[in-house]
């Protein structure tokens, strides 16, 4: 009976939590109505009512930001401090979630797949979803029997939610993947030469030319060959527009008054546990170890368990090694921020085994509002001077100096040295700023900021004088690999002739000579790394086999082999169902993602996002 209630009792929260998931689902895949006739003639996007959309589809901003304000509160409940960066990461992956569902939805249509009852059917007795199995759990453990007997029992627990699920949304999307996964054929000899990769070991010789190896041969492009060859692919050279931005900033750190705050507070939490408080309750309340916590609502009483000398840092050792058992100790301030610490015991004092067991409360040294406003107010100030004076004369008058941010996409997310600033990004991009427009003081986590509107470079095809760099490396690098490949076909031409690898590399010290490396496939080889030229030209090579030029990341290479080992039957016999496996999940994720990718790339997206953040 205590499972039948324990059952009832999830399944009234859980089932109708699926049912609410399969519903937002659908609504995330719907259309938001009362837009504007004109937009839609013109096939535009109000970025009022949408934050994108997917071939019309839109995404609602408050579709949007319930995803990311769920995720965001999934890294909070992990004890994660949550950052600008968190924020975009999750903004990124839902953007792009977003998307796949939507394409995902509109394939499913398109393919005019539907689902059965005798389909829902099938699949609930023979191949229940993962997620269905997870209500049956006991002891971690799919409780088979328990979902048999509530699946062949009327009236056991409630099926509709479960059955809409699966209706319309698990089994079209599983449908969905076998169609897909009709294109991940896996042959025997893709199994075979898997086993390979795996389990035989290729002991090699190589003489490893690389690019140090052919300085003397590599010639330097000429201005003409630059221009030549900027011209010939300018279309690679198609940018959008950028801007360029001047800034002052202030980091956001804190002062010697925070120290002496912070000092106190720890003073203040040893004065308590003077008084009688529980110093478990106290590292609850005023700890900031994000390891203390166990739920959102619960902690470890700053218990650190046992340690020797050494685990910790210099300062934190030293209190609690040099004091007896039961002493709180504080405050002990660390690169981390000040430590009190309560010793709880000791055990082989005097030996080389030496721990003790301790709890502490940790306060980081964070900055105070006193602080915050009066790094504030030098930012107005700043940004107030130089919108009445002109940016350089305020920062004479500020003794400041000021930074550049140059070539700024309008999707970008960092500034220069300030790093993650696309509150800055949107300003420079705003329809107000103009060329000399000064901002309003912006923060981040990290900075207050002004910034100015330098120049702007207008989209087209970037200069020559702009991308000259970038030209030249380009035709140095095809330099480099023409030479290293035309000099490794010398030396293998040396080598029948009779020449030892280390005599080639006594007569050009710049050459890398493996004199004998033993790896699996999968491997990485000495000097020739992991590579795919060098793992095929290996598979079907045979002991006293040269091999080569074969292209590396970093050159050309010849290779000696010096063995192979022979091939393990036995192995093959228990590893080769497995290996079959594996290269089938490989190839259909693939198979999955290049579709995905595909659709992609054919489909009209609209992206509002900067208008939202």
């Amino acid at each position: 009976m205590g499972m039948m209630t324990t059952l009832r009792n999830r399944m009234h929260v859980v089932l109708w939590t699926l049912l609410a998931l399969f519903l937002l689902s659908m609504t995330v895949g719907g259309l938001v109505g009362g837009a504007n006739i004109i937009d839609q003639l013109l096939g535009r996007v109000n970025p009022a009512e949408a934050i994108g959309s997917v071939n019309g589809s839109k995404i609602t901003p408050s579709q949007f930001n319930q995803a990311v304000n769920a995720r965001m509160e999934a890294i909070r409940n992990s004890g994660t401090e949550v950052s600008d960066q968190h924020l975009d990461r999750v903004r990124e992956e839902v953007w792009n979630s977003f998307i796949e569902e939507r394409l995902t939805e509109q394939a499913i249509e398109d393919l005019d797949i539907t689902i059965s009852n005798d389909e829902i059917l099938f699949h609930l007795e023979n191949n229940p979803p993962m997620d269905i199995q997870r209500l049956f759990m006991a002891n971690n453990t799919f409780d088979e029997e328990t979902y048999r007997q509530a699946l062949n029992t009327p009236g056991m627990i409630d099926w509709t939610p479960i059955e809409a699920w699966m209706r319309e949304f698990y089994l079209p999307r599983f449908k969905l993947q076998q169609y897909i996964n009709v294109s991940a054929v896996v042959s025997d000899q893709d199994v075979h030469e898997e086993f390979i990769k795996r389990n035989t070991d290729f002991t090699i010789s190589a003489l490893h030319v690389v690019p140090a190896a052919v300085e003397d041969r590599v010639i330097d492009p000429s201005e003409d060959e630059l221009m030549a060859d900027y011209k010939s692919r300018r279309d690679d050279f198609k940018r959008e527009e950028k801007r360029h931005l001047s800034y002052v900033s202030w980091p956001k750190a804190p002062t010697q008054e925070d120290t002496l705050r912070v000092k106190q507070e720890a003073l203040d939490i040893i004065m308590a546990y003077s008084d009688g408080d529980d110093f478990g309750k106290l590292a609850n309340i005023h700890t900031m170890d994000p390891g203390n916590q166990v739920t959102p609502d619960s902690g470890r009483g700053g218990d650190l368990g046992w340690f020797g000398k050494g685990q910790m840092v210099p300062e934190f050792d030293q209190a609690v090694f040099n004091v007896k058992a039961g002493a709180v100790v504080g405050p002990i301030l660390t690169q981390f921020g000040y430590h009190v610490i309560k010793v709880d015991s000791i055990r082989n004092k005097g030996k080389d085994n030496h721990q003790v067991k301790a709890a502490h409360i940790l306060i980081n040294i964070e900055m105070g509002q006193n602080t915050r406003t009066a790094i504030r107010r030098k930012a107005t100030l700043f940004s107030y001077d130089a919108q009445d004076y002109g940016f350089a004369a305020a920062q004479d008058s500020h003794s400041v100096t000021a930074q550049q941010a140059n070539y700024i996409g309008e999707n970008d997310l960092f500034l220069g040295s300030v790093g993650m600033f696309r509150s800055g990004v949107r300003w420079a991009f705003h329809t107000d700023t103009e060329i000399g427009t000064i901002s309003d003081p912006m923060e981040t986590d990290d900075f207050y900021a002004v910034f100015v509107l330098d120049s702007i470079s207008p989209e087209g095809i970037a200069s020559f004088e702009d991308v000259r760099t970038q030209v030249y490396a380009s035709i140095s690098r095809e330099r480099e690999t023409v030479a290293t490949e035309s000099y490794a076909s010398e030396l293998r031409s040396q080598v029948e002739g009779g020449s030892s690898f280390q005599s080639l590399k006594e007569g050009n010290d710049k050459l890398d000579f493996v004199p004998s490396d033993e790896k699996k496939l999968k491997g990485s080889f000495i000097s020739l790394g992991r590579s795919g030229q060098v793992m095929g030209a290996l598979l079907n090579a045979n002991a006293g086999d040269l091999l080569g030029p074969i292209k590396t990341n970093r050159g050309h290479s010849l290779i000696q082999v010096l063995n192979v080992s022979a091939f393990d039957s036995t192995a093959w016999t228990t590893q080769k169902d497995i290996v079959r496996a594996d290269i089938t999940r490989q190839k259909q994720t693939l198979a999955f993602q290049n579709w995905m990718m595909e659709l992609r790339d054919a489909a009209d997206i609209v992206d509002n996002r900067k208008y939202h953040f």
